[in-house]
């Protein structure tokens, strides 16, 4: 396990490109909302004496005053722009893991960085999508049934004399919940890397395998994510703090240096993701490697010198 997340982690350091295409793509994506959302609070909170106070924090009568409108549903147009971005997100980022795949797995390719991203890209999205919809449908249909399960486990604890119970309660659905995610999003990321490696033509074989894989090595595999977790959570914390201690943005100068230290954190986060790809395919190559081919020559191949037979004493040569 330890020898897999340190290859994720040279794996994302040898490819900053990488991390900085992926980081440039889906910060496009983020300007799709963005636009709508910047028209929207211009002409909703440039009237507003009181706008400057969200600079500050967030004052309930600011946003009740944003959201009645003035002619624009702020909100629904906010919301379309959103669900828009998150949608081509979401399927864009069959092209992205294959792209992502490709350049960490081709050390030694000499084509064109852009070359081996899109190539991989291309060669797999249609596949990578096909999968992701199987492990959405499965996803569903799990976390569905087991929060039904908890809703029935926990609902004595609701009824319980001891006030914690209940909030104890919410904390393990939530975290079972959670963990049954993570679970078919990890066998989603096997899935794919399995593709990748024996070129599978049936999705939901290579998802079963993912599924399977998953669960035969559940300790390793949880292992890998949540270390890779840990250090989102330290760049998360890391922000807040620096949040709390910044100056209050009432500048525009303010509002750059946070604004900064966003996408630092954001650039951290995909280099992040980038490690926890390159840390599966290590782990899954170490796991199952490909059996090492052997040829074998076929009979006809073979050829076989005639023996050779004793001279005749007509052809043996006579003593002198």
């Amino acid at each position: 396990m330890t020898a897999s997340i340190k290859a994720g982690l040279q794996a994302a350091v040898r490819h900053p490109r990488l991390v900085w295409l992926v980081w440039a793509w889906y910060g496009l994506l983020a300007l799709v909302p963005a636009f709508p959302a910047w028209t929207w609070w211009s002409t909703a909170l440039g009237p507003s004496p009181e706008a400057a106070s969200v600079l500050k924090r967030f004052d309930l009568g600011v946003f009740l005053d944003v959201t009645s409108g003035k002619g624009i549903d702020g909100l629904g147009l906010l919301t379309s722009a959103a669900v828009a971005a998150a949608l081509v997100a979401l399927v864009s980022s069959a092209f992205a893991f294959g792209g992502v795949l490709e350049v960490v797995g081709s050390g030694d390719d000499r084509r064109p960085f852009m070359h081996r991203f899109f190539r991989g890209g291309g060669r797999f999205f249609w596949r990578f999508f096909r999968l992701a919809i199987i492990a959405g449908i499965c996803l569903v249909l799990a976390t569905g049934a087991v929060s039904a399960l908890m809703a029935a486990a926990i609902a004595p604890m609701s009824e319980s004399e001891w006030e914690p119970a209940a909030y104890l309660g919410g904390v393990a659905s939530i975290a079972v919940f959670l963990v049954v995610a993570a679970f078919f999003l990890l066998a989603l990321d096997y899935a794919r890397i399995r593709v990748a490696r024996d070129d599978s033509r049936s999705m939901l074989k290579a998802y079963a395998s993912g599924l399977g894989f998953v669960l035969r090595r559940l300790f390793t595999v949880f292992g890998i994510a949540f270390a890779i977790l840990i250090f989102e959570a330290a760049l998360v914390l890391g922000y807040i703090a620096y949040e709390s201690r910044a100056p209050a943005a009432g500048t525009w100068g303010a509002i750059a240096a946070l604004v900064v230290v966003q996408q630092i954190v954001v650039v951290g986060r995909v280099f992040l993701r980038v490690a926890l790809i390159g840390a599966e395919r290590h782990f899954h190559m170490t796991a199952l490697p490909k059996p090492v081919p052997v040829v074998v020559a076929e009979p006809s191949a073979l050829v076989v010198p005639a023996p050779s037979l004793p001279a005749s004493p007509q052809e043996q040569p006579i003593p002198t």
